[in-house]
């Protein structure tokens, strides 16, 4: 039997009425379903990944091929490989689906997937999920729903992106080459199903008539399950009887009808389960239409004896029978069942079916999501508390929340279609709204012009209770602090793009959310933001809104900078309202840049980098000196010295070759005299 099929397929994910429409992106068994990968972050960078035969073809993964993945001892935290070329198809994410991997490793770690280039401007999007089995396959799934580990820490639900980035064990450098084995790139749909026929109870059972056989007119009956092992465990199943010598088109048809009739509006599969003792075939036919739909009858072959199978029958194909129409878009109340149709035995047979349902025909799946909201702060007065949002066109008073027990906490409980949506809580029609602020970490923010919307954003994948807030903050009442970055610029002109907080999971690359401002004129930016009591975590500033960091603050060296995320600051975790005050490339502890300053190399500076983009040599001019010499030290993105040297400094101006160093932006930072200077250069 093959694993693998072609890059479209359905499957079943539990047998409770529940199955997963899945594409295939890569399995790495056909030239349309295969790619390489591009390592980077380790010695082995610009190398491509290999397809081999997979090492251990058991459990989870029997299939031929399975990519190789290495990370070699000493690579750094954040190594991995990009797909190159991307995959043929694109990994197309709807809200509700799911990214899976199956993913092979000796010992327990981590796999971190992340989508990038997005199609439709969706944001670059990650996530990490820890592997649980050592040495064997296991499926590891990547909710999209998921806000992702790094900024925008938006969802990736709802968009299309072209890149796979894979990093194994992310966060950790090994002391070891590492060896793992990647397969079955997928998208998982969840696709609901209406239960039609289970015979677990009275409103999904009913009987079956027999015809075309010497036991016409008698009705079949349910029976324990014969054997319930495989898809099919439940307690109770329908057992069909076919006598020696029945007409060809012997059959049964449901008699009373199901209470549940099969809607097919919006197409879907007709999905049940079989159980023969040998191989063949079992006919589906739809009868009773009451919107005048035409009779249906569609065949599948039984492929598997002596085990439950399911079978799927498309209403979108034409019957077999005249009118040869399909079923799709009507409604019908009777079904209709022939067992090897057009076959008759000179023997009894006995066949069971079980779980007849219709899956994917009820357009998107819908969640139950209860919103809370803490109104205990709120000091003016107010009469009712809704809940406004894209789900309600914004309406002030179509979804009010109660306060059953008066304790001044107020909820509801919607259903919505899965999907992403855009809220905030409202009061007595619009009289009043929540304002949050454009850097608060719950907040879904809109750039339109010179307008901002600030609301909160909910993915919604499933049924969930949301954490109860207070009113206006995205933590609950008391749970919050207010951390205020003040940074002066150290003689510094401020970059006409801005002055930034950035860096770190939290900031990413300079973006108007977290920008600066020097609303007195002191020189002196600052930013309040809220967040989680405890929050921490690895920060920078920049001078300038470059996405390459290229306006990045320099600290290399100092002893606020941290090599392992790339020299940038770090916030112990907090548990109260914290100022923290600091001066541009120093480790200032106030934001007057009074003394300890660290100078910025440049014209007119007493030490200047030029150029600052060389693929051969860079030239470093010193001036003013007040000692004879100096320490020098270069050093890379990630805080490792590539040079050092204490420096004659005559002549004053030195050539230093860099032909041969690795592509990337290197930091300069020099002392002579008690000061301290620092610059940068990028080798290409």
């Amino acid at each position: 039997m093959l694993k693998k099929l072609p890059v479209f397929l359905l499957v079943v994910l539990l047998a409770a009425g529940i199955q997963a429409q899945v594409t295939t992106i890569l399995d790495f068994e056909s030239a349309a379903t295969t790619t390489t990968f591009q390592y980077f972050g380790s010695s082995i960078d610009g190398q491509q990944t290999v397809t081999l035969a997979n090492p251990n073809p058991t459990g989870a993964n029997t299939s031929a091929n399975v990519l190789e993945f290495r990370k070699p001892a000493g690579a750094q935290t954040w190594a991995g490989a990009f797909s190159n070329p991307n995959p043929a198809t694109a990994v197309s994410v709807p809200a509700g689906s799911k990214v899976t991997i199956l993913f092979h490793s000796d010992h327990i770690g981590n796999l971190t997937l992340k989508l990038e280039n997005s199609s439709d401007g969706g944001p670059n999007w990650l996530q990490t999920q820890a592997n649980t089995v050592v040495n064997g396959w296991e499926k590891l799934e990547f909710d999209v729903a998921i806000p992702s580990a790094e900024p925008p820490n938006q969802p990736a639900g709802g968009h299309i992106y072209q890149t796979v980035t894979l990093f194994v064990d992310f966060g950790v450098s090994p002391s070891a080459d590492q060896v793992s084995y990647i397969d079955d790139i997928q998208v998982e749909i969840p696709v609901s199903c209406t239960n039609i026929l289970d015979f677990e109870n009275p409103a999904t059972s009913t009987a079956f008539q027999y015809f075309g056989s010497s036991i016409d007119g008698q009705l079949g009956n349910t029976i324990s399950n014969p054997n319930p092992t495989g898809i099919n465990t439940s307690a109770t199943v329908y057992q069909f009887s076919k006598p020696a010598n029945s007409q060809v088109w012997a059959g049964a048809f449901s008699n009373p009808s199901p209470s549940t009739p099969l809607v097919l509006n919006d197409g879907g599969i007709i999905k049940i389960k079989v159980h023969s003792d040998h191989v063949g075939n079992l006919a589906f036919k739809l009868e009773d239409s009451p919107d005048g739909g035409p009779t249906w009858i569609l065949q599948q072959p039984i492929e598997v004896a002596n085990e439950w199978v399911e079978l799927s029958f498309d209403p979108s194909l034409p019957s077999i029978e005249t009118p040869n129409e399909p079923a799709a878009g009507h409604t019908y109340n009777r079904v209709v069942l022939f067992f090897d149709f057009g076959t008759a035995f000179p023997n009894d047979q006995t066949y069971y079916f079980d779980d007849i349902q219709v899956c994917g025909g009820g357009g998107i799946p819908s969640a139950d999501v209860t919103f809370t909201v803490n109104m205990n702060q709120y000091g003016s007065p107010f009469s009712n508390v809704y809940v406004s949002g894209t789900f309600n066109s914004w309406s002030g008073d179509a979804n009010q929340l109660s306060d059953a027990d008066g304790d001044g906490i107020y909820s509801t409980t919607l259903s919505l279609p899965v999907g992403l949506y855009e809220y905030k809580f409202t009061l007595d029609n619009w009289a009043a709204q929540e304002n949050l602020d454009i850097t608060s970490a719950c907040a879904q923010v809109t750039f339109a012009g010179s307008d901002v919307f600030v609301n909160r954003k909910l993915a919604l994948s499933g049924d969930v209770e949301l954490d109860p807030v207070c009113f206006n903050s995205c933590y609950a009442c008391g749970e919050s602090v207010k951390i205020n970055y003040a940074l002066g610029l150290n003689g510094a002109t401020a970059d006409p793009g801005g002055v930034y907080l950035a860096g770190g999971a939290e900031f990413g690359a300079p973006n108007p959310r977290f920008r600066m401002y020097d609303d007195d004129l002191d020189n002196v930016y600052t930013l309040q933001i809220e967040r989680q009591r405890g929050y921490g975590g690895y920060f920078t500033f920049t001078n300038g809104a470059c996405a390459d960091f290229s306006c990045k603050e320099i600290i290399a060296g100092l002893s606020c900078a941290h090599p392992e995320n790339f020299n940038d600051r770090f916030l112990s975790p907090v548990q109260q309202d914290t100022t923290l005050a600091t001066c541009l490339g120093t480790c200032a502890t106030a934001s007057d840049c009074t003394s300890g300053a660290t100078e910025l190399a440049g014209p007119g500076a007493w030490m200047e980098v030029m150029p600052t983009l060389t693929s051969q040599e860079v030239r470093i001019l010193f001036r003013e000196l007040t000692q004879s010499n100096a320490r020098v030290q270069i050093t890379d993105l990630t805080g490792r010295i590539v040079w050092q040297q204490q420096w004659n400094l005559a002549p004053s101006q030195v050539n230093l070759p860099v032909a041969d160093w690795n592509n990337g932006m290197y930091l300069i930072t020099a002392e002579n005299g008690g000061r301290r200077i620092t610059g940068r250069f990028v080798k290409m």
